[in-house]
């Protein structure tokens, strides 16, 4: 599976929700919602898609993760409240937040799948031009990486997503990636200032060139085969007169 990118630039994070929230068709709420809870819970798509009204009542969000089998509890604040009360108003406490148009065999309805809601983002990332690798994880990632940036507290985000150290975490959110990049900016090994293809470079000092049959050798053979080609070039001098 590729690895995919957390959403770091504020600006466009900010657009897209919104803009996704001011939209009032059915899919771009339901994209809204998952979107919503995935930056602001950190929670695997597996378990988002599953969860129902009741799961995200009162303040804190309620599930068995599917892949640990694990509770987990995640306290919600006021702005992530705030969009579950007035996207849920109404609803009862056993009813889907993400369900999906096709039933089952029974007839009972079932939630959207997650290869859903990667079709899903991948319609954000066309739509407001996201770059980078985009998929369910940039949710949990985004998540991640934002919490980080607010709080500066890797032990608590590493806890948070059960990682075995707190260098798998980095990775995760993709501050390694970040930290890499600031480290080559203004890098520039020799200090050479490239001009264009075909040009020289800026600052080269003015010096005969060393000729190429000779470049391989050490200082003291560059020297005595110069001076044997500067004493032989005088002796030619010297015949012609």
């Amino acid at each position: 599976m590729n690895k995919v990118d957390p959403i770091r630039d504020g600006d466009k994070l900010k657009w897209i929700q919104e803009d996704l929230g001011s939209r009032t068709d059915p899919h771009s709420e339901r994209m809204f919602l998952l979107f919503e809870l995935g930056i602001h819970t950190g929670l695997r798509i597996s378990d988002l898609v599953r969860l129902q009204v009741q799961n995200v009542w009162g303040g804190t969000l309620y599930t068995v993760e599917q892949k640990t089998q694990k509770e987990t509890r995640i306290p919600l604040n006021a702005t992530i409240r705030e969009i579950i009360q007035d996207r849920t108003r109404g609803m009862k406490p056993d009813t889907l937040l993400f369900p999906s148009q096709q039933k089952c065999p029974d007839g009972t309805v079932r939630p959207i799948t997650t290869r859903t809601a990667y079709n899903d983002m991948q319609i954000i990332a066309r739509r407001y031009g996201v770059s980078g690798l985009i998929g369910c994880h940039t949710l949990r990632k985004t998540f991640g990486y934002w919490h980080y940036q607010k709080n500066k507290d890797l032990e608590l985000l590493r806890q948070w997503f059960n990682h075995a150290s707190q260098s798998v975490t980095l990775r995760y959110i993709g501050m390694d990636d970040v930290t890499k990049r600031k480290s080559v900016e203004g890098f520039n090994p020799g200090g050479a200032v490239y001009v264009a293809r075909g040009s020289v470079y800026k600052g080269r000092p003015s010096r005969e060139s060393v000729p190429v049959e000779i470049k391989h050798h050490d200082r003291e053979k560059q020297g005595k085969i110069l001076g044997q080609k500067a004493q032989a070039a005088r002796e030619r001098a010297r015949n012609k007169k």
